[in-house]
């Protein structure tokens, strides 16, 4: 029978919740910048500096500089294989962020911020292809920074954070493939009311899991300098370090197809086979998870930052960056329940992210920004997730900023992201076992309001 692959299933991708490649990290923690392409390491901006740059924390002006905002997230992904097509449905994302910077002494700067550095909300069909591997996924991760800022010169500083990140996920999955149990049906001794019960749930994953789970609080730095040779260069290099948020405590709970299904199920796993003609050691694993807790690593990956920016006329400001994102940490999936322990394969590499953009100040009200970012994915392709498909992304995004008063500005921006067409497989034993074509794109709007006193 084809249930001898359950356990394979169970044990290789019960949780998939970390699979988020480019799209698990989150670059909207500033309506301002990223109308700019979210680049800052080479900017003096204020509170948001300590996101970009610590170091650019000194420079704000004035002794209080607060911003927060929030950026929507509208994603979409497709999936073909053939004449087969499946499409997220997937609910708007609010990425938040707030930032409070304060002078305490001529040079010397402290502040503290609160982002969402990871985050992923993806629903698929529950009763699609890949159900085994995912129907639908919600996280968060939030990284609270306080940060101090010294300023030894107009040309030089730097400036260090501490970054206390945690978050909270639930995450659903189907145990075996729609349609796994329908290899009892040419079973020429399976009784025929058993086979009437599988029959009623045809084209259904028979059997689901919901996962939950809190990642205690766990601690990372930020750090960078800043330097400015004259008047219209600067250059910034920032480094935030790798923070791995782990689930001590998380909880899952089987949701099967039927109610027939469940006990049936149950009858499945009554052992032992000499007593039990119709135990079957795989459908016992499923359903022995009911109510079990787990332990599991998520890596929020490390980032290193260069960027150069140049004030071309009074108007016009032009910058540059480089991101180097550490995703070589993730490269196995651990998931431990109390009597299995799986260890999956992701191989993930390291990647760069290239930003550009432009800020004209057409006014003492009004500034306009645009920028241009192309993502590079870290997935391998032979180990690919649906829980967050990756591809290579190209972006272009656009700004403004009305300047309400004095004290007082409004930020918008918006990011239309394109995912290239990307085609992958999971091999599980040198068996493809789910592979396609992904196609994801992305509308974020932003929104942020910022003081200065």
């Amino acid at each position: 029978m084809k249930l001898k692959k359950i356990s394979l299933f169970l044990l290789a991708n019960i949780i998939g919740l970390t699979v988020m490649a480019e799209g698990y990290q989150l670059n909207t923690q500033s309506a301002r910048q990223l109308g700019m392409g979210h680049l800052g390491t080479a900017l003096k901006l204020g509170g948001e500096s300590m996101l970009f740059n610590p170091a650019g924390l000194s420079f704000m002006n004035g002794k209080v500089d607060i911003s927060l905002g929030a950026t929507g997230v509208f994603s979409k992904v497709t999936y073909t294989s053939g004449t087969y097509t499946a499409k997220t449905d997937n609910p708007t994302g609010t990425p938040l962020f707030g930032y409070i910077g304060v002078k305490i002494v001529k040079n010397l700067y402290a502040g503290i911020s609160i982002t969402n550095p990871a985050g992923n909300s993806l629903f698929w069909p529950d009763n699609w292809n890949g159900s085994h591997f995912v129907q639908n996924i919600s996280l968060k991760a939030f990284s609270v920074q306080p940060t101090i800022s010294y300023k030894f010169s107009d040309k030089l500083s730097i400036g260090a954070g501490v970054m206390v990140d945690f978050g909270d996920f639930e995450y659903n999955k189907g145990l075996m493939p729609v349609n796994g149990l329908n290899g009892y049906l040419a079973s020429p001794v399976f009784p025929s009311a058993y086979k009437t019960i599988i029959s009623n749930v045809s084209g259904m994953s028979p059997v689901s899991a919901n996962l939950q789970g809190k990642a205690s609080p766990a601690v990372g730095f930020n750090v960078g300098i800043l330097y400015s040779p004259s008047e219209r260069w600067s250059i910034g290099i920032s480094y935030r370090s790798k923070v791995m948020l782990k689930v001590n405590e998380g909880t899952t709970v089987l949701n099967y197809a039927s109610p027939e299904l469940k006990s049936l199920m149950r009858t499945l796993s009554i052992a032992p086979a000499s007593t039990n003609p119709l135990y079957n050691p795989s459908v016992a694993t499923v359903t022995s998870l009911d109510g079990q807790a787990f332990t599991a690593e998520l890596p929020v990956p490390s980032n290193t930052n260069l960027g150069v920016a140049f004030k071309a006329t009074e108007k016009l400001l032009l910058s540059a960056e480089l991101q180097y994102v550490g995703w070589k940490a993730y490269d196995t999936l651990k998931i431990v329940f109390p009597n299995i322990t799986s260890a999956t394969p992701k191989n993930f590499k390291n990647t760069m992210i290239y930003r550009i953009g432009a800020e004209y100040k057409a006014c003492e009200k009004f500034t306009a920004r645009m920028g241009f970012i192309y993502d590079s994915t870290p997935v391998d392709l032979n180990q690919y997730g649906p829980e967050s498909p990756g591809s290579n992304k190209m972006s272009v995004t656009v700004g403004a900023t009305y300047q309400v008063f004095k004290a007082m500005a409004v930020d918008l921006g918006f990011q239309y992201n394109n995912g290239r067409k990307t085609t992958g497989k999971i091999i599980q034993n040198g068996v493809t076992v789910l592979g396609g074509d992904f196609k994801t794109v992305a509308f974020l709007p932003s929104f942020g309001l910022r003081f200065n006193f």
